[in-house]
């Protein structure tokens, strides 16, 4: 498995920014009434990094040396569940900040400018899921082996 990487999500989140801009903006010059983004969306966000800090907790305990009978499955699981809360808050929050953007042209329009201010409301827990998977997916990544021949034997 693969380390995250800042190229990688830092891509994924300016390629997702730009395409849902471009939408909104083709979606509102054709007259489409945009959307409120839920409430709900920012706490599931929320509770979703909560959960993967919690899940990578142990990986973490493990590595220090405090808690010896880790499984090794259920490190590899904490670890990919770290990196898909990453991946999952990089295009949510740079897609909500692209719809908020593309929202925000009509700000003197007030139903328009609340959509934009929940998108962005939105992104902020999407943005805190990505910093909770990233810190998770540090937590869970092993260090390489002292000695290098030990790997051939």
């Amino acid at each position: 498995m693969e380390h995250l990487t800042w190229q990688r999500l830092t891509l994924i989140a300016v390629i997702t920014l730009a395409l849902c801009w471009l939408i909104t903006r083709v979606a509102l010059g054709d007259g489409y009434t945009p959307a409120t983004i839920p409430w709900t969306l920012p706490v599931v966000c929320v509770v979703g990094g909560a959960l993967t800090l919690a899940f990578a907790w142990p990986v973490r305990q493990y590595q220090h040396g405090k808690r010896p009978g880790l499984d090794g499955l259920r490190a590899a699981r904490a670890a990919v569940f770290a990196q898909a809360c990453a991946y999952a808050g990089a295009i949510l929050a740079s897609g909500l900040v692209g719809y908020a953007l593309g929202v925000g042209g009509d700000w003197s329009h007030g139903p328009r400018r609340d959509v934009a201010v929940s998108a962005l409301i939105a992104a902020l827990g999407a943005a805190l899921l990505l910093a909770a998977g990233v810190i998770a997916e540090h937590w869970c990544r092993t260090k390489p082996p002292e000695d290098p021949t030990a790997l051939a034997s």
